[in-house]
């Protein structure tokens, strides 16, 4: 995906392969990229700077809350829960938007859960092993995730 920047006149260009066993992205070969990088500026109009993105998916992980219908297995719920959050941040289109929001949305459809609650949802870039909060959305630098921790506080949900 190509973006241009607002503060400077620079093409900002993110790609990633795909690994053909298991369909998972990640960063392109070192020798596409150089493929990539003699093509680009050899296309592009003088004057145009690009800056070619290719790193490894950045790290997401989440802490939340979920009630769950005590008449439902509580192990089963979880399962389900972790799946439907590694499926939503894994699956984003290509440096697409992440956002809480989404996320407690895909939860709420799951079998059993009554309530979902975000405590904490967190990033960080490949460049760097230092996580941040996720104030309401992100679009993750390396243009898609990888779910590194689900943290999960089951309790029966009881009025």
């Amino acid at each position: 995906t190509a973006n241009e920047t607002e503060k400077s006149s620079l093409l900002v260009i993110k790609v990633a392969g795909e690994d053909s066993s298991t369909g998972e992205r990640k960063p392109i070969t070192d020798a596409e990229a150089v493929q990539l990088s003699s093509y680009l500026q050899e296309i592009k109009d003088a004057g145009v700077r690009i800056s070619l993105i290719n790193q490894a998916a950045d790290e997401f992980r989440c802490e939340l809350d979920i009630f769950y219908d005590p008449t439902k297995d509580p192990e089963t719920v979880q399962y389900d829960c972790e799946a439907a959050i590694k499926e939503y941040v894994e699956n984003l289109p290509f440096n697409g938007e992440f956002s809480n929001m989404a996320l407690i949305d895909r939860l709420q459809v799951v079998d059993g859960v009554k309530i979902a609650e975000l405590k904490q949802s967190e990033s960080a870039p490949a460049t760097t092993s230092t996580f941040t909060p996720i104030p309401a959305y992100i679009i993750p630098d390396a243009g898609y995730f990888h779910v590194n921790q689900i943290s999960l506080n089951m309790t029966p949900y009881s009025l």
